[in-house]
């Protein structure tokens, strides 16, 4: 028992050196800058596309009559696309005179807009949200301006590639606007690591932390912009991902350590419990009858319930408490 504990012991802690010693490849942090940059990519054409089919959507509502025609236009695309708190249109007074949704928020719609656009990230609701507008004409001239509250929870998909990292998309503040795991909205990032990468100004990947290789973990930034004729939003896409979620041969053979200490553990145990059970318990029981035949106690008898060596200690204490009974007996005088 005591050699199946050390050895248990000894794996663990060729595990606990295995750990201090992890180096992560360069390829590794270059993977995590690569599915950061395409997830930024992903959030910036994400963000454009909405505009785009806005300015459809817009274009369709042109060709109303009047508007009792908008409702049934905005509500099919606010359940075409899914990704939208409200969609409504606005009048040249600012007035709602169709919506779909939520409720309107004018006053986060710039006054007569001369073109398609959208928001930087605002809170509506305490949730954050891009107001994308896009002006129209429709009936013999008349001005409307139709505007989509866009959810950005719905980013979310363009974190699979990320995945097991974790991911947040910030404002130009470190203020989180939405992520993969818990978070609060404009809330800035936690940890010293996570906003000096937001606060980047180009790509970049780092391996931050110390000790044991639970506590590292890669850290990466790219910019949603791209400085090309849409830029998109001054947003930053950042992950981190432990370095224990990673195949590197360290990391294998601390796990492989692990495994084999509690299989080790496991074997141990089972020992145990098969001597508990076979050998202790039962001298146990032959330690109880023996003391109760010393203290006089002859009246219950002696189990023999084996046939081994155990068995027959019992079947001798059954045979002393037999003639220690009838010896009793026999001094016992009869009347």
């Amino acid at each position: 028992m005591l050699a199946l504990l050390t050895i248990a012991g000894a794996a663990l802690a060729v595990g606990g050196r295995v750990q201090g010693g992890v180096t992560v490849p360069t390829a590794v942090l270059d993977s995590q800058q690569q599915v950061t940059v395409g997830a930024a990519q992903h959030v910036r054409r994400a963000v454009r596309a909405s505009e785009l089919d806005l300015g459809q959507l817009a274009a369709g509502l042109s060709l109303a009559a009047d508007t009792s025609h908008f409702d049934g236009q905005l509500k099919d695309f606010r359940k075409r696309y899914g990704r939208y708190q409200a969609v409504y249109v606005l009048d040249t007074n600012r007035q709602p005179v169709a919506r779909a949704g939520g409720q309107p928020h004018p006053e986060r719609v710039p006054e007569r807009p001369t073109g398609a656009g959208s928001s930087d990230a605002l809170a509506v609701d305490r949730l954050p949200v891009v107001i994308q507008h896009a002006p129209f004409t429709y009936s013999d001239g008349k001005r409307a301006v139709v505007v989509a509250e866009f959810d950005l929870a719905s980013l979310k998909h363009a974190f699979d590639a990320v995945l097991p990292a974790t991911a947040w998309v910030v404002d130009a503040r470190s203020e989180v606007l939405a992520s993969t795991s818990g978070f609060t909205a404009f809330q800035k990032l936690g940890r010293a690591e996570l906003r000096r990468a937001a606060a980047a100004d180009r790509p970049a990947v780092s391996l931050a932390g110390g000790g044991s290789v639970d506590a590292r973990e890669i850290v990466a930034s790219a910019p949603v912009r791209d400085g090309g004729r849409t830029p998109g939003p001054s947003w930053r896409v950042v992950t981190a991902r432990s370095v224990n979620t990673v195949l590197l041969p360290e990391t294998q053979a601390r796990d492989q350590a692990k495994l084999a200490a509690l299989a080790v553990a496991a074997v141990a145990v089972a020992v145990f419990g098969w001597l508990y059970v076979m050998w202790l318990r039962p001298l146990r029981r032959l330690v109880g009858d023996a003391e109760r035949i010393a203290d006089g106690e002859l009246r219950a008898g002696v189990e023999v319930r084996r046939h081994d060596e155990l068995g027959q200690v019992a079947g001798a204490l059954e045979q002393i408490r037999l003639r220690l009974v009838k010896a009793a007996s026999d001094r016992t005088p009869v009347h």
